[in-house]
């Protein structure tokens, strides 16, 4: 993966995390899940293994039927 790309996502990883921390409203801390998510799903699906693309896309699914 292009080092910009895992560095970005890693720096929206933490802002998701910090931005759900210190939301003082619900729809912030919303935000800062779906950041979270955004963030991580590329980052499980890094590793071309057949088990790390099925969770990522189970995990997405999960996560786009709940939204």
């Amino acid at each position: 993966m292009n080092p910009y790309i895992l560095s970005t996502l890693l720096i929206g990883l933490g802002l998701g995390t910090t931005i759900t921390f210190a939301s003082s409203h619900w729809l912030l801390a919303w935000m800062g899940l779906e950041m979270n998510t955004l963030a991580i799903i590329p980052l499980m699906a890094q590793h071309h293994h057949p088990r790390a693309v099925e969770a990522a896309t189970k995990y997405f699914l999960t996560q786009a039927a709940a939204a």
